[in-house]
C-alpha cells in the first residue's frame, strides 16, 4: 500500500503544473470546482496509474473520483497546484497530498 500511495502522490505531481510555494493552504468550508478539462486529465492519468498498480477499473474510478473530489473540497485549483509544487521540497505539503490518497484508498478497502 505505501508504494501505491506514493505512486498516487507522483500522479498528483505529474497532473498539475503549479510553480508557487504553498504554506498549509486548506479551505474545508466550501467546495471548489476545477475546470472540466483539468478533472478529465487528472482522472485519465489517475486511472492509468491506479490500474497499473493493480486496481480493477471500478476500484480505480472510485479512487480517482474520491481524490479529485477531496482535493476540490479542500483546495482551490491554485492552492492545489501550489501544494503539489511545494510537495517536492516541503514534507508537510507532501503529507497533505498523500493523506488524501491514503484516505480514499482505505475507503475502497473497507467497502469490500
Amino acid at each position: 500500500m505505501p508504494y501505491f500511495v506514493y505512486s498516487l502522490f507522483s500522479l498528483v505531481l505529474l497532473t498539475t503544473g503549479g510553480v508557487a510555494v504553498a504554506n498549509g493552504l486548506v479551505n474545508p468550508s466550501k467546495a471548489h470546482h476545477y475546470p472540466a478539462d483539468f478533472v478529465q486529465s487528472y482522472n485519465q492519468e489517475c486511472l492509468q496509474t491506479s490500474m497499473g498498480e493493480g486496481l480493477e477499473q471500478t476500484e480505480a474510478k472510485t479512487l480517482c473520483n474520491c481524490t479529485i473530489d477531496e482535493f476540490q473540497r479542500q483546495y482551490s485549483l491554485t492552492e492545489f497546484q501550489q501544494l503539489t509544487a511545494a510537495s517536492a521540497t516541503d514534507k508537510a505539503a507532501e503529507t497533505a497530498l498523500v493523506e488524501v490518497g491514503q484516505s480514499c484508498f482505505e475507503q475502497i478497502l473497507y467497502e469490500k
